[in-house]
């Protein structure tokens, strides 16, 4: 009896001794802000017959991350944002997680990914030409300084990949003409969170 007994109030008391721990924990709102440049190369061709062209690019981006602190290292919520390329003008809505890696207290490594739709709300489109957005996918890694409950400071680098597709007007010959754009970039942010 002793055999099973001692085992069982030992984890019972672990159990017990977790959930106090998380008892104390209290969900709070939680606020990301960032701002950076998304930098990358272009391959194009500009004209019919010539040869392929490969620019460098950087444009600036924005984002806001809103959600639920659901755990001392874990929040979920909705990033909102805005990115600038060279020929769109897009709106990201995503679902997102941030996740701390470590658990220091001033300087602490983290997490971050984002899934959604790029809208081209926004965007200006020229006579007889229609962009429309796509898929947007963000994850990426940081360091925040501050303490947990405070406002911290943040450095991050991440990947962005959107999708964008314009209609075109048709050339002599074609009946309709599509392009589609996979923007890859290398995101690099500061930003606070609280």
């Amino acid at each position: 009896m002793k055999k099973v007994l001692i085992p069982l109030l030992a984890a019972l008391g672990f159990v017990t001794a977790a959930m106090g721990q998380n008892a104390s924990f209290k969900k709070a709102y939680v606020n990301h802000t960032e701002i950076g440049l998304l930098l990358g190369n272009v391959r194009y061709v500009p004209y019919v017959g010539s040869g392929e062209m490969v620019e460098k690019r950087q444009n600036l981006t924005v984002q806001m991350f809103n959600g639920l602190q659901l755990s001392r290292r874990l929040a979920a919520g909705v990033t909102v944002g805005m990115d600038r390329y060279t020929a769109a003008l897009v709106t990201p809505i995503m679902a997102g997680v941030r996740y701390d890696l470590t658990r220091k207290e001033n300087a602490r490594f983290f997490a971050s990914a984002d899934a959604g739709y790029g809208f081209t709300w926004f965007h200006s489109d020229a006579t007889n030409y229609h962009t429309q957005g796509g898929l947007a996918l963000n994850p990426g890694l940081g360091l925040r300084f501050g303490k947990p409950a405070a406002t911290n400071f943040t450095l991050s680098m991440g990947y962005k990949y959107q999708q964008v597709t314009v209609d075109k007007p048709p050339f002599w010959t074609d009946t309709e003409r599509t392009e589609t754009r996979l923007y890859n970039r290398l995101a690099l942010r500061l930003g606070l969170s609280f």
